[in-house]
């Protein structure tokens, strides 16, 4: 597993542990017990497949996206703004997957973290063809107003949430 990658993927012999009379296993069940355990493996603690990503302002730094998140992960990655300016990070990242119906569709989390300012998160849930569109970065961008957004279109649900706190 990555350095940045946090817990045990939830997998169908996850869910029979769990409920071992359940007869037929579904996305919905292994989602249910990724949430169950949410906090188990101290993923908060040591803090899908990617599908784009778009830098507002800044880099990624040493630790990068990871590409795969399974089910029951959480992961980890160094955005850093870009030396000698004063501009912050802010970008967005894109993992696309399928929803209960088996459909596929695309989560984008998004952060501003500006060098003077309030910190902002955003999220969303939207067919991975709407990332291919033009504007969608501007739109995007347009959209970060609170420090904790949440989504549940589409048959997903997502939450963005960003301290305040600078421990970098």
């Amino acid at each position: 597993m990555a350095d940045n990658l946090f817990g045990t993927p939830v997998t169908d012999a996850t869910v029979k542990l769990y409920y071992p009379d359940i007869k037929e296993i579904t996305a919905k069940d292994r989602a249910q017990v990724a949430f169950q355990l949410k906090e188990a493996d101290q993923k908060s603690e040591n803090a899908d497949i990617r599908y784009k990503d778009y830098d507002f302002h800044g880099h990624i730094g040493e630790a990068p996206y990871p590409n795969e998140i399974q089910n029951g992960q959480w992961a980890a990655f160094l955005h850093v703004h870009t030396s000698g300016t004063l501009r912050g990070s802010s970008a967005a990242i894109v993992y696309s997957g399928r929803n209960s119906a088996g459909d596929k569709i695309a989560w984008l989390n998004a952060w501003s973290n500006p060098f003077h300012g309030t910190n902002c998160a955003y999220t969303e849930v939207r067919p991975t063809s709407h990332f291919d569109t033009g504007g969608v970065w501007d739109a995007v961008e347009s959209l970060f107003k609170t420090d904790n957004f949440s989504d549940n279109e589409y048959g997903g649900y997502t939450i963005a949430s960003i301290g305040q706190s600078y421990p970098i």
